[in-house]
C-alpha cells in the first residue's frame, strides 16, 4: 500500500512534430454482399416500382406546400458511411440537400420537391452494372408515414414536426400545423425547446379520435402520449444518534444543485443549504420527501451509510424546485424539461447538477429519446454536468430480468448512475456488491456503455409477497432519519464526488474532464463472480475512486491527462512515448498495468435517431521498430515520417483467453474492456490491460525491451455533419480528454519520476495539475 502524494499531470502534444494529415485510402472494390445477375435485377425492378407509386403519389398531392418526404430504408451490412455514398447520391439527384436525417437506425429521410427527381431516379436504378452496390445498398423506397400512438386512456400527447432542414419550411411547417389545430379546435398547450432544433408541442385532446386528424397532415414527424413523471418514498423513522459534520465559518465548500422536489427546512441541512433557491412550484404545491432524501445523501450520505468516499466536510445545496406535489398537480416531461433549463440557465454559477428523476419508460435501443436529447442539449449551451439516475423498474417482483435504462438516462453528456447493494440480509435479492435488484441496466441506444457508474443504493427482497427494503439512511422531510432504495439515492453520492472533484482542482470547470477522470478512476467491487460483459451491462464502468485518490499517483504509478481538440483531415501520433524502460521483466518484455480512458464531446444531431453521435475519437497505443522517412512528393503522401511495425496493444486478441476468465487476481481486476469498450461513435472509451497477460507469441512480435512506443489519437465523421457543416462554412472538430495511467503492480518500480524523465528527454511539455491543498492525505 502506498501513499498517494504525487498529482497527477497534464501534457501536450508536440505541435512541430506529433501533427499528422490525414491520407486518402480505400479502394474502389465492392463489398462481397453486393448483389449480382438475377438478383440485382430484381431488387433494382423492385425499386423502381416503388418510385413509381412514390411518383405517383406527388402527382395527387401536387397541392401540397411543402415537399412530400421519402423514406428509404438499407441493407444492414451498408450502413458504413462509405457504402451510403451512392444511395445518398441517388437520393440527392433532384436537389444537393434533399437528405434530412435518419428514422431508426436505418432508414433514410430525404425529400422530393419536384417531379424531375422521380423521373430520374428509375434511370440511375435501371444502370445496375454500374450502380450495383448502390442498388444492393437498398432494400425499399417508400413514402414516409408518421409514427402516431394512441390511447384510450391518454388525454396529453407531445407532437414533433419533420425537421426539413431548411429554415423558411419549418417557419411553414410549424404555421400550417398551429392552423390546423385551431381549425379543429385541438388546444396547444406549450411549446418547449428540448435542443434549438427540436421544439415540442403538447396538446391535450378530449377522445383519441381527434389523434386520427393528424395522420395525413404533411408535416408530422410523430404523436405520441407524452411521457408522465411520478415519484414514491417510502421512509423508517430512525434514533438522531449520529455526529454528522457542521459548516464551519471562513471555510470554503464545493456547491452542487439538486433539482429535485424541494429540501425541508431542518436543522440538519438549514446550514449546508445555499440562501438563494430556485422554485417552479410555490410551497403549497410542494412534497419535499424525495428532495431531501436526495440532499440528505449528498450531504451526510458517507456518515450515516459508513462509506468510505467523500473527501471534504461538507457540500454547499442550491435547492431547484422542479417537480411538484403529484397529488396536487401533474407534471410531464415537456414541464420538467423546462423547468431544468430555467433552473440551469438563472444559476450560471453552479456547475455539477444532481437529477434524480425520470421517466418510468424504457429507453429504444434504435433511438435516443427527446428528454435525452434535450439534457445533452442543456449541458451544452450552459457548459454543466448533470448527474442523472439509471432509473428503477419493479421486474424482481415477478422474477423478470432487469428493465433497461430509462429514457433520459440515454444522455450522452450526463454521468448516469445505476445502484448496487450495500449489504444483504435474509430476505434480500442481490449480493453484497451486486446490482441492486431494481436497478435498470444497459446498454443504451446504439449499444452505448450506460449507466456510466454506480453506486450504493440498497437491497430489496420479498417476504409473503410484501417488498423488504434493506435501504440507505438519510434525512426526511421532517429532519428525522430514514431509509429509502433506488438509483435516486445512489445518484447523489456521485454528484458528490463530482463536486469535490471540481473543487479540488484548481482550473478553469471542464465537465468533459470530470466525466473522464471520474470513469477512469472506477474500478468494479472485487470478487464480483460475472463476465466482462455482464459487468458492463449492469455496472457501466464501475465504482469511481474518492476525489483526493484520483488527483494523487503513488510513486509506483503516473497518470497523464492530454486535453485538446482534433480536426478534420487530421490525426495525432506521438512517437517515442515515455513508457518506462525499468518496466522489463526477467526475461526481456515490456511489463506493467496500463488503464486508457477516452471520452470524447461528440458532435451531435437529433435528426439522425440511432446515429445521433455524428462524430467518432479512437485510440491506439502500442509499439513499433523504428521511424522511417516517406516520400512527400507522391501522390496522396502527406506526413513525412512513419513508424515501422507497429503494432496496437489495445487488442483483444493480443491476450491470453485463459486469464480474460480469472477475477481478482492479484491487485488487478481483471477488466478486459478492450473491444466490448471501445465501439465506434461511442462518446467513451477505456481500456484496462495487463501486458504480462499477453500470450507468448505476441510479447516476442511486440514486447521486446528495445521496441519504442507509440500514441495515435485519430477521429471520423458521418457523411451527414460533414456536409452540414460543409454547407455552414463551419470547421468540423472534436474536443476530448485521455487519460492514461502506467503502473508497476509489484510497486518496485519508481514509474512516477522515470516517465516525468522521459517526457522532459522526448521534448513533451508537461506539469502538474493544479490541486487546491487540504488537510486530507489519502491511502490506497
Amino acid at each position: 500500500m502506498k501513499e498517494k502524494l504525487l498529482p497527477i499531470k497534464f501534457f501536450e502534444k508536440r505541435k512541430e512534430y506529433d501533427d499528422r494529415s490525414t491520407e486518402p485510402g480505400g479502394d474502389k472494390k465492392p463489398p462481397s454482399w453486393t448483389l449480382k445477375g438475377s438478383e440485382l435485377i430484381e431488387r433494382a425492378n423492385s425499386l423502381c416500382e416503388d418510385v413509381e407509386e412514390i411518383r405517383k403519389e406527388f402527382i395527387i398531392q401536387k397541392e401540397r406546400k411543402l415537399p412530400l418526404v421519402i423514406v428509404s430504408s438499407l441493407e444492414k451490412k451498408a450502413l458504413a458511411k462509405s457504402h451510403r455514398k451512392n444511395v445518398n447520391e441517388l437520393l440527392n439527384c433532384g436537389d444537393k440537400d434533399s437528405i434530412i436525417g435518419f428514422f431508426d437506425s436505418d432508414k433514410i429521410l430525404s425529400t422530393i420537391s419536384d417531379q424531375q427527381t422521380l423521373n430520374k431516379m428509375p434511370i440511375i436504378l435501371q444502370e445496375t452494372e454500374k450502380n450495383s452496390t448502390m442498388i444492393s445498398s437498398l432494400l425499399s423506397i417508400n413514402l414516409f408515414k408518421p409514427v402516431i400512438i394512441s390511447s384510450k386512456e391518454q388525454q396529453v400527447y407531445k407532437i414533433k414536426l419533420i425537421n426539413y432542414n431548411n429554415y423558411d419550411l419549418n417557419v411553414m411547417n410549424r404555421i400550417l400545423f398551429e392552423k390546423k389545430c385551431n381549425q379543429n379546435n385541438i388546444e396547444i398547450n406549450k411549446k418547449t425547446k428540448y435542443t434549438s432544433n427540436l421544439v415540442v408541442y403538447k396538446i391535450t385532446v378530449d377522445n383519441i379520435e381527434r389523434i386520427k386528424l393528424f395522420e395525413n397532415f404533411e408535416g408530422i414527424y410523430s404523436v405520441e402520449p407524452m411521457e408522465y413523471i411520478e415519484l414514491t418514498l417510502d421512509s423508517l423513522d430512525l434514533q438522531n444518534s449520529f455526529l454528522l459534520n457542521e459548516k464551519k465559518n471562513g471555510i470554503e465548500y464545493p456547491k452542487i444543485g439538486i433539482l429535485d422536489t424541494g429540501i425541508t427546512s431542518n436543522n440538519l441541512m438549514n446550514n449546508w443549504i445555499l440562501e438563494k433557491k430556485h422554485l417552479n412550484y410555490p410551497e403549497e404545491y410542494q412534497d419535499n420527501s424525495h428532495g431531501t432524501f436526495v440532499a440528505g445523501i449528498a450531504q451526510y450520505g458517507n456518515v450515516l451509510n459508513n462509506c468510505d468516499c467523500y473527501s471534504l466536510d461538507g457540500v454547499e445545496i442550491l435547492d431547484a424546485v422542479v417537480y411538484p406535489n403529484i397529488n396536487k398537480q401533474k407534471i410531464y416531461v415537456d414541464d420538467l424539461i423546462e423547468n431544468i433549463r430555467e433552473a440551469v440557465e438563472r444559476n450560471k454559477d453552479i456547475k455539477i447538477w444532481n437529477l434524480s428523476l425520470g421517466t418510468n419508460i424504457e429507453a429504444s435501443l434504435e433511438k435516443f429519446s427527446d428528454f435525452g436529447i434535450a439534457l445533452d442539449n442543456i449541458q451544452d449551451e450552459n457548459d454543466i454536468l448533470i448527474i442523472k439516475s439509471a432509473g428503477n423498474c419493479m421486474n424482481f417482483i415477478k422474477n423478470l430480468p432487469k428493465s433497461r435504462i430509462a429514457q433520459s438516462a440515454d444522455s450522452i453528456r450526463a454521468l448516469v448512475v445505476g445502484s448496487i447493494s450495500k449489504a444483504k440480509e435474509k430476505f434480500d435479492y442481490a449480493e453484497e456488491n451486486y446490482p441492486s435488484p431494481f436497478t435498470r441496466i444497459g446498454p443504451g441506444p446504439s449499444n452505448i456503455v450506460k449507466p456510466d457508474l454506480v453506486y450504493y443504493g440498497g437491497n430489496v427482497g420479498i417476504d409473503n409477497e410484501e417488498i423488504i427494503k434493506n435501504g440507505m439512511l438519510s434525512i426526511g422531510k421532517n429532519g428525522t432519519f430514514v431509509r429509502d432504495c433506488g438509483t435516486s439515492f445512489s445518484t447523489p453520492f456521485i454528484t458528490r464526488m463530482a463536486a469535490e472533484l471540481n473543487f479540488l482542482l484548481k482550473e478553469e470547470f471542464d465537465p468533459l474532464l470530470i466525466k473522464a477522470m471520474l470513469i477512469h478512476s472506477a474500478k468494479y467491487p472485487k470478487g464480483i463472480k460475472m463476465t466482462l460483459n455482464e459487468k458492463i451491462i449492469q455496472m457501466g464502468f464501475g465504482i469511481p475512486e474518492k476525489a483526493n485518490n484520483i488527483v494523487y499517483n503513488s510513486s509506483n504509478e503516473i497518470t497523464l491527462i492530454l486535453r485538446d481538440t482534433l480536426a478534420k483531415g487530421t490525426f495525432i501520433e506521438m512517437f517515442d512515448f515515455p513508457y518506462p524502460k525499468s518496466l522489463v521483466d526477467e526475461y526481456g518484455f515490456f511489463k506493467g498495468q496500463i488503464t486508457l480512458t477516452l471520452v470524447s464531446k461528440n458532435l451531435v444531431d437529433e435528426r439522425q435517431s440511432g446515429e445521433y453521435c455524428q462524430s467518432n475519437i479512437n485510440v491506439l497505443l502500442g509499439t513499433y521498430e523504428g521511424e522511417f522517412e516517406r516520400d512527400i512528393s507522391k501522390r496522396n503522401i502527406k506526413n513525412p515520417y512513419g513508424k515501422e511495425e507497429g503494432k496496437n496493444i489495445l487488442i483483444d486478441g493480443l491476450y491470453s483467453s485463459k486469464v480474460k476468465k480469472e477475477h481478482n487476481i492479484g491487485a488487478f481486476e481483471r477488466e478486459y474492456t478492450l473491444i466490448k469498450y471501445g465501439k465506434k461513435y461511442h462518446p467513451i472509451k477505456k481500456y484496462a490491460v495487463d501486458l504480462s497477460d499477453i500470450t507468448p507469441s505476441n510479447k516476442e512480435k511486440y514486447l521486446k525491451k528495445d521496441k519504442k512506443w507509440f500514441l495515435k489519437i485519430e477521429g471520423s465523421y458521418r457523411d451527414f455533419v460533414e456536409k452540414d457543416y460543409k454547407k455552414n462554412n463551419q470547421e468540423l472538430t472534436q474536443e476530448y480528454c485521455l487519460i492514461l495511467t502506467i503502473k508497476d503492480p509489484q510497486g518496485k518500480v519508481n514509474v512516477y519520476d522515470e516517465v516525468t524523465q522521459l517526457l522532459t528527454i522526448n521534448n513533451f511539455v508537461h506539469y502538474d495539475i493544479n490541486v487546491r491543498p487540504t488537510v486530507n492525505v489519502t491511502v490506497e
